[in-house]
């Protein structure tokens, strides 16, 4: 919710799956009546959506909306710019850094195929990834591809953060496998270390590129509260 709790955002089902185009709606409620959000004409791979996704979470002054497609392994990872019940269609969050090319795959039986890969941010069941004013959006870079040689690689994630004033991205390769996971209004950032069972981080500002430290110390010294283990 927004702070002052006018806004809520979130997600339900219209249709059925694999007969209603995209029956997974994005939803935005205004004094606590539901309205469906926009959604791409396309999905995260450039093709027809098929299952939709939702609405994650919206900065505390209700400007800014952001949330994630929900097809298979795609999670992408986009936004909207709320307008109440006129709310334009979204963006998709990085679309500066976001690269799709077509790679070829191979089946079981030899066969080849193409395969729609893309290097972008990617989002998943994450609740407070935005700033307050809706500045700054935290997320995922997940590289699928090489765009030069249109080579399929393993997959690579780095903590990003997208200015939504810029609407440019700053991608934190400093780390290796890493998350963006919150971000304030001048630019602080948080950044989880691995990308499955997380439990420690770092503070980076990205302003200056600085490491400010581990996230637990960060949190001691600023508030005076100590974390015995763990990632929060």
């Amino acid at each position: 919710t927004s702070a002052d709790g006018k806004y809520w955002v979130g997600f339900g089902m219209k249709g059925k799956l694999f007969e209603d185009p995209a029956p997974q709606k994005a939803l935005l409620w205004i004094d606590g009546v539901p309205h469906e959000l926009p959604w791409p004409e396309l999905n995260y791979r450039n093709e027809e959506a098929w299952y939709g996704g939702m609405a994650r979470g919206i900065s505390a002054n209700g400007e800014i909306i952001y949330g994630t497609s929900w097809e298979n392994y795609d999670f992408g990872m986009l936004y909207w710019k709320n307008n109440g019940a006129n709310t334009e269609k979204p963006q998709w969050v990085g679309k500066d850094v976001r690269e799709v090319g077509t790679v070829k795959r191979t089946r079981e039986d030899g066969t080849e195929y193409d395969y729609t890969c893309v290097n972008g941010i990617i989002c998943q069941a994450w609740n407070t990834q935005v700033s307050p004013s809706g500045k700054w959006i935290a997320g995922r870079y997940r590289k699928e591809f090489d765009p030069e040689t249109k080579q399929e690689i393993e997959t690579e994630e780095y903590a990003a953060f997208y200015n939504t004033e810029t609407e440019k991205t700053v991608i934190v390769e400093d780390y290796g496998a890493s998350g963006g996971k919150f971000v304030t209004d001048d630019g602080i950032a948080f950044i989880t270390l691995g990308t499955f069972g997380v439990s420690v981080g770092k503070v980076y500002d990205l302003n200056t590129g600085t490491d400010l430290g581990d996230t637990a110390d960060w949190i001691n010294k600023q508030y005076g509260i100590t974390i015995p283990t763990g990632y929060i």
